[in-house]
């Protein structure tokens, strides 16, 4: 349940930054109001000194990540590089999982994350799509970040500060990016535009990767990587039924192979 939950608002904060006026502010703005939302938190509770190489390097991937994301969606549809992005990133997961950390999912596991990636790939792949390839490396962003704060929240026994303190120092390092791109009056601008569609995607962005690092804490990343990869159903909805994108017959069958892993999953444990 924490992780579906999880699943619905991230969808919710990536439909928000397509549908921005200015994407590239939209992604910035999801890490800063996230930061700037549960600052108060981590202020009480402290920076976890003890992991900053965890959460340093992460900081950077994350940034990484917000500009692979925003560049694909400046190239294609919501319904193509949502599940490419969410979709490919199981199985980059589980290998650097297995190698590094001693995740061994088993076999029904495994067998359920390859179906789900294999349904939420069909999901999103087109010929001809331009922000194919950006989707691609966004995953690999995605499976790079989760393997590091999985290990980092292992580490430490907690996991809301960790969160926190990589959306803090994302946000330190995406602003720069962001003032040098646009200058300070065309980003105050875009902010003031669209500032709660903003502190929205901040809030659901935050709270999202929380949940799943609570679940990280008790069950194998690969795992909990695929039942997270339902966000790919709500994406698809979300880029349906208000951005108007198509949802045909082959998306709707690559929807029920997504419902097969997740009951594989069940019984996986």
């Amino acid at each position: 349940m924490l992780v579906l939950a999880a699943a619905l608002l991230h969808a919710s904060w990536n439909l928000l930054v397509k549908a921005s006026n200015d994407r590239l502010v939209a992604g910035w703005a999801q890490v800063f109001f996230g930061a700037l939302v549960f600052l108060p938190f981590l202020l009480t509770v402290g920076i976890p000194w003890s992991a900053w190489p965890y959460f340093v390097v992460s900081g950077f991937i994350h940034v990484a990540y917000s500009l692979s994301l925003v560049t694909a969606y400046e190239r294609s549809d919501l319904s193509v590089v949502y599940p490419i992005a969410r979709g490919a990133a199981p199985l980059f997961i589980t290998a650097v999982a297995f190698a590094f950390l001693d995740d061994r999912p088993g076999v029904a596991g495994l067998g359920a994350i390859l179906l789900l990636t294999t349904g939420v790939l069909i999901v999103g792949l087109r010929r001809g799509e331009r922000g194919s390839w950006w989707a691609l490396l966004t995953a690999a962003f995605i499976a790079t970040y989760t393997s590091i704060d999985g290990a980092a929240v292992r580490s430490l026994g907690e996991s809301f500060a960790y969160t926190i303190t990589v959306f803090v120092t994302g946000a330190l390092l995406f602003t720069p990016i962001v003032v040098w791109s646009h200058g300070w009056a065309r980003l105050g601008t875009a902010v003031r535009r669209e500032r709660w569609r903003y502190v929205f995607a901040g809030i659901a962005s935050a709270g999202a990767y929380g949940l799943v690092l609570i679940a990280a804490r008790s069950a194998s990343l690969g795992l909990v990587a695929a039942v997270r990869e339902t966000s790919v159903v709500f994406g698809a909805l979300g880029g349906w039924l208000i951005l108007k994108e198509p949802l045909g017959a082959r998306r709707l069958r690559a929807a029920a192979m997504i419902a097969a892993g997740l009951v594989l999953l069940a019984f996986a444990g």
